[in-house]
């Protein structure tokens, strides 16, 4: 494995910059807060700030969550921004739909399977294969037609009116925190390179304005996502991607669109779970795994050794079934049915409840009928953000550049993404968070790569009753799960449950994860390894945001930003 091997994991030494010291100790109260007409939260406090503030302006979930994600490039562009791509998924209280919006990047209409077949690292620090730095490793953005989409389609406020705070704060500035300047000193040798990002200086507490950035602001407040998309900005992007020698065209840019899709659900444990269909394939381990375990464990389990290994166990066959059959949905047909045929699910089921870890290869259990590819196409740093408003539209939003800084250099003052690391670079080969890569994920023309991203909520007798998802690569979807399992099954309050230890496996490697950041306590590690796990501490397994709505006696609105991060929530 390239990067895994070379760096051990991209995100453990990303995240441990942005550990709070203390945190098993103590959930400090300013992570948690309660509200009782709408709440927002994000992993950056002013971004979670200006998504209460359009609220508080008329907006609903669908304009506060477009411009929190639009603050968060701005203040924290290691992790997400305009030239980066995400999901969206929507609850629409007037009817009790579910939307599931796909902005996520694609790949130019250039791309090969097999143009990074012979990549490796580079000698120009962490992160550096040609899928990981550089304009090869760009994709074309989705997030400002994602933005867009999320406001005409369901917001009440203009584009103008969204955009406005963002646009104030790359402005007039804003204070370097402590977890962007702890990013920007990891990569400090690759981001002198760029004229943009070298100009930053990014120190705790000092204040950054973000002019170029701020032009396109401007610029999309007034003429809408076809001005990124085309254009003087386009231009620039496409220079500037070619100028590190990517393939992106204008063509691609102007052929981008947003993708509505099914979100994927399942009945587990008295509640209905709506999450990220694929691209995702972190939705399909979720759903998955909590059919598992409810096989596995019955419907009322208790915390512990035993649930703790299940769990485990149930992610083994799902993160298999990622890398043997998972691809852009719309050049490949995915055996979902089959993948959670009952058959499987109680063989899986049985493996995971028998007292013993299992190697990942005794969950290969192929699907019955497998489909092809379609030949034509039809069309890490990350963040997420959860928006509850007071009419009862939930927004579940998780947005990225992939790893920090993305592909580490900016067009027209936007930081392009490294999503291509995402596709498989080859058969077999893992990405920077260990994924290894099937065939079905190879880059492909205006393919999109197959993500874990798992923005998800939970509903209750026919009401949402929690909003949760999170950032942090392949341990995005385990982290979610935990978090909501933590609210749902074990009665933790919102902060309690993200500050909670939390364990990860994805079936390659054989080892489990277990945070150093929030420890497990040694007696449940010692009955883990009895059980056969291998222990491997990892600082922590990703970053959470979650908003657990409770109806009686009276509306609650309990959110908790992720102590991990340093993100704080906001409402009224």
């Amino acid at each position: 494995m390239r990067a895994m091997k070379r760096w051990g994991s991209i995100v453990l030494w990303c995240v441990s910059a942005l550990l709070i010291a203390g945190l098993a100790a103590e959930t400090p109260p300013e992570y948690a807060a309660v509200f009782t007409r709408d709440a927002v939260a994000a992993d950056h406090a002013e971004a979670s700030r200006v998504g209460a503030e359009v609220l508080a302006a008329g907006g609903n979930a669908a304009d506060a969550a477009a411009a929190t994600m639009l603050a968060l490039g701005v203040v924290n562009p290691a992790s997400s921004g305009l030239g980066g791509g995400g999901f969206a998924l929507y609850y629409c209280a007037k009817d009790g739909s579910l939307t599931f919006l796909d902005f996520r990047e694609r790949a130019p209409r250039a791309a090969t399977r097999t143009m990074f077949e012979a990549e490796g690292e580079r000698p120009e620090g962490p992160a550096s294969s040609p899928s990981q730095l550089g304009g090869l490793a760009a994709g074309v953005p989705g997030e400002p037609a994602g933005i867009e989409a999320l406001v005409t389609r369901f917001g009440k406020l203009s584009l103008r009116e969204v955009i406005a705070p963002a646009l104030r704060l790359a402005e007039e500035g804003f204070t370097v925190s402590g977890a962007l300047a702890s990013m920007g000193s990891a990569f400090e040798v690759q981001l002198r390179k760029d004229p943009v990002m070298t100009t930053w200086g990014l120190q705790p507490g000092t204040t950054l304005r973000r002019p170029r950035l701020a032009r396109v602001l401007r610029a999309f407040a007034e003429k809408g996502a076809a001005v990124i998309y085309g254009g003087v900005i386009g231009q620039e992007m496409v220079t500037a991607v070619q100028k590190h020698g990517g393939i992106m065209t204008l063509q691609d840019l102007y052929g981008y669109r947003v993708r509505t899709r099914e979100p994927l659900e399942t009945q587990a444990f008295g509640y209905r779970w709506v999450t990220a269909p694929p691209p995702s394939a972190g939705g399909f381990t979720m759903i998955q795994s909590l059919s598992i375990l409810e096989h596995a464990v019955g419907p009322k389990p208790a915390d512990g050794a035993p649930l703790l290994h299940a769990m485990a166990e149930s992610w083994k066959g799902p993160f298999l079934d990622r890398q043997r059959y998972f691809g852009d949905p719309d050049q490949v047909i995915l055996p979902l049915d089959e993948m959670m045929a009952p058959s499987r699910i109680a063989k899986r089921a049985e493996l995971a409840a028998d007292g013993k870890a299992h190697p990942s290869s005794d969950y290969d259990l192929p699907v019955e009928r497998t489909r092809s590819q379609v030949t034509t196409p039809d069309n890490a740093g990350t963040s997420h953000l959860c928006v509850v408003d007071a009419e009862g539209n939930v927004a579940s939003v998780t947005t990225t550049v992939n790893l920090p800084f993305g592909a580490r250099f900016t067009g027209g003052g936007i930081v392009l993404n490294d999503e291509m690391d995402d596709f498989a670079s080859g058969i077999g080969k893992a990405n920077a968070f260990g994924l290894v890569g099937g065939a079905r994920n190879l880059p492909g023309p205006w393919k999109r790569p197959v993500s874990t991203m798992s923005p998800t909520i939970v509903l209750q007798n026919g009401k949402p009753a929690l909003c949760v998802g999170a950032s942090g690569g392949s341990r995005i979807v385990t982290a979610t799960q935990q978090v909501a399992m933590n609210v749902l099954l074990h009665g933790m309050n919102a902060s309690e449950a993200v500050a909670a230890p939390r364990i990860h496996h994805q079936g390659t490697p054989e080892a489990l994860r277990v945070e150093s950041v929030a420890p497990l306590d040694s007696a449940l590690q010692d009955a883990l390894r009895a059980r056969g796990h291998q222990i491997e501490p990892i600082h922590n397994v990703a970053n959470v945001q979650v908003i657990q709505i409770e109806r009686s006696p009276q509306r609650l609105l309990r959110a908790a930003s992720d102590p991990r991060k340093g993100g704080r929530p906001a409402g009224h």
